[in-house]
């Protein structure tokens, strides 16, 4: 009894440890993607680069 809840309490943390590494990297991903829209907006003055990306994101 004590192996099965041994083995489920790791399957538990390796869960866990599996939905922060997930969600750490795609915050990472995400924040550089919002970092890069910005430059963008500040060099051509708009949010034209935003516009353009959502109108992509809507048709495919």
């Amino acid at each position: 009894m004590a192996d099965a809840s041994g083995i489920a309490l790791l399957a538990i943390v390796t869960l866990c440890f599996g939905f922060l590494a997930g969600f750490q990297a795609a915050h990472i991903r995400y924040s550089k993607k919002l970092a890069e829209f910005v430059i963008r907006c500040i060099h051509s003055g708009t949010i034209a680069p935003i516009l353009v990306e959502l109108e992509k994101e809507k048709h495919g």
